[in-house]
């Protein structure tokens, strides 16, 4: 039985943190690492092999004003939600945030937290998917 390569989307904390986040998490994967301007704006197809996408919840909040953020179950294994230190999850990005969580999708790490920690919240999600869904977005 051969693991479905991830789905995964990396929001919060600075820009410099998230990227490297994102690209470490796409190499350890080996899947290619996509920004949120490319999917949600640019609307570059998802790779049917896997990815990592990385963008800011603010981002993905103003694309939600006109039609809504990615769909959660069709998009995302798991939304790796770095918290910056003294962050309470208000303003713009707070829609976001809560949309993944009630989806079961969002697990919040802070953002010095070892790749090891985040590679297990991955594999995690990812067990018992043996193929991988179809995009349905964009």
């Amino acid at each position: 039985m051969v693991a479905a390569a991830p789905r995964v989307v990396v929001i919060g904390a600075g820009e410099g943190g998230r990227i490297a986040r994102a690209a470490r998490l796409a190499e350890h994967y080996r899947v290619p690492r996509l920004t949120a301007v490319d999917v949600l704006i640019r609307r570059q197809p998802l790779p049917a092999g896997g990815y990592v996408i990385e963008g800011a919840p603010q981002l993905l909040d103003r694309v939600a004003r006109f039609g809504g953020p990615l769909p959660a179950p069709a998009t995302a294994d798991l939304v790796v939600h770095l918290r910056e230190a003294g962050q309470d999850g208000t303003g713009d990005a707070l829609r976001v945030i809560r949309y993944y969580e009630a989806r079961g999708v969002l697990v919040g790490f802070r953002p010095d937290a070892p790749d090891a920690e985040i590679i297990v919240a991955i594999d995690a999600a990812l067990r018992g998917r043996t193929a991988p869904d179809p995009p349905r977005w964009p």
